[in-house]
């Protein structure tokens, strides 16, 4: 069987692990996506695994340049990488911040990497930081409660829930961090209805006011407030925490990052408010700044995992995740499942017989046809049916035109057959010829008469699809050829 052995090794959102295949003692490393740990993130700092220190740096100063109330988004895609940008921005906010609780040699690991000026001096106008995950709280009724209690915790006030409802903790983090008379906001918290209270009281602005007065006393001058996966949440969770945060919590000495991918958030907001709706004006009011993910250093990213182009296999590899134009959660994945599924044989490829025509054959699919199944899989099952039943080529032909020497389709040619013109030789086009490779494996039919494919090279048969999705299923027994 399978036998799967966890090394401590993180980086940048994966950790690497190890896939011992089955029967054959044979060693492969691969990797998963990974929590954003403190541990990992100030490891991924400290490696600086795809070349976002400038970019956090970068991102600090923005944040550090706010003077009044304010929201900025950061657009990405999903897995682009944004949970673990944003909470290690939260980390140097709090790690240069001097009244911070960290500890030194904590706040030194989390900088030491980062490419601040040299004459940079220490800010007086310090900020302290806070990491909501608003998916993890879409259950509840009152967003800002749960965002209010995550910002007590967060900022090192000791309490336990016990059995004591979220609702009536907050209150009494209120008033036992804001040194006000706060028993009017504290039953107002613990009543059945609290928010129709507070809309009946007209000073509750000025207690929120006066909560974040007590909240930021000796801490710092600014709030930072990430927000997290609300692109994922219920629509009437998005939106009541939306219009809760611009009511009750727009005070000019926080300021509001969302961390989501816009496009999403529309389709969230028009959900609630109905497809006529002008999604994207409505987010125009309500955030001051858009900031789009910075691009990843792919090179930087490979080499991580040994991902250098070394074998044609990895230059395929490569060559899928820019097609698919896959982010870094996918790339993970999609890297993970190919070297499972083709480390061996395409790696070590001495140690089988690949010699004969239909050896040759199998060692293509590998090469290109089974990454390329891995990756339609990941982006879209339904192009994936497509392919693998014989309706559409499109992919194989894409993944090819990526190829500017198509050195593959030139040993396919037959030997009277050319890509140019030439005496005595046939010409074919390469979409020609790539249609023929597509054909042999996806919709030729196998019979009595026809027992297989060859191209150039290389033979094609009735066990060459089969062999192709077993192989990028990563449940084929190959591994055992000799």
């Amino acid at each position: 069987g399978f036998i799967y052995v966890v090394s401590s090794c993180r980086n940048n959102g994966t950790i690497s692990q190890e896939l011992r295949y089955p029967f054959t003692g044979t060693v492969v490393q691969f990797w998963q996506e990974s929590s954003p740990t403190e541990e990992n993130l100030i490891e991924t700092m400290y490696k600086d695994t795809i070349n976002r220190n400038k970019d956090i740096v970068y991102f600090y100063n923005i944040l550090q340049a706010q003077e009044s109330a304010s929201t900025i988004a950061i657009d990405g895609r999903w897995g682009s990488g944004k949970t673990f940008f944003v909470c290690q921005t939260k980390l140097v906010i709090n790690a240069l911040n001097p009244s911070c609780d960290m500890d030194e040699e904590e706040k030194a690991k989390v900088t030491i990497r980062l490419p601040f000026p040299k004459n940079n001096e220490e800010n007086e106008n310090c900020s302290i930081a806070v990491y909501y995950d608003a998916w993890e709280n879409d259950n509840d009724t009152e967003p800002v409660l749960s965002l209010i209690y995550e910002i007590t915790k967060q900022l090192s006030v000791d309490f336990s829930l016990s059995d004591k409802s979220i609702v009536k903790t907050a209150g009494a983090i209120i008033e036992a961090i804001s040194g006000h008379n706060v028993n009017g906001i504290m039953d107002t918290l613990t009543s059945e209805d609290p928010f129709t209270k507070f809309k009946e009281q007209k000073d509750v602005q000025q207690k929120i006011k006066d909560f974040f007065t007590g909240l930021l006393a000796e801490r710092g001058n600014r709030l930072v407030i990430f927000i997290d996966e609300l692109d994922r949440c219920k629509p009437t969770f998005a939106v009541h925490l939306f219009e809760q945060i611009k009511h009750y919590i727009f005070d000019d000495r926080i300021t509001f990052v969302f961390s989501v991918n816009l496009e999403q958030l529309q389709h969230t907001i028009k959900h609630y408010y109905g497809a006529d709706f002008d999604a994207c004006r409505y987010l125009d009011r309500f955030f001051d700044l858009r900031i789009s993910m910075p691009p990843i250093d792919l090179d930087k990213f490979y080499s991580q995992f040994g991902l250098e182009s070394r074998y044609y296999v990895d230059i395929v590899t490569k060559r899928v995740i820019k097609m698919f134009n896959f982010e870094l959660r996918e790339i993970t994945r999609f890297y993970s499942q190919v070297k499972a599924a083709v480390y061996e044989p395409t790696h070590n490829s001495s140690q089988y017989d690949f010699s004969f025509s239909d050896g040759k054959g199998r060692l293509i699919i590998l090469m290109y046809i089974v990454p390329l199944l891995i990756g339609l899989k990941i982006a879209d099952i339904s192009k994936y049916d497509d392919f693998i039943n014989g309706r559409d080529i499109g992919p194989l032909i894409k993944l090819f035109d990526m190829d500017e020497e198509n050195r593959l389709l030139e040993k396919m040619l037959n030997c009277d057959e050319s890509f140019e013109k030439a005496e005595g030789k046939k010409l074919v086009t390469q979409e020609e010829m790539i249609k023929r490779f597509y054909n042999a494996i996806f919709v030729n039919q196998y019979n009595g008469n026809k027992y297989s494919t060859i191209l150039g090279q290389y033979e094609f048969s009735k066990e060459s699809k089969p062999f192709a999705l077993s192989a990028s299923s990563m449940m084929s027994n190959f591994a055992e050829l000799s």
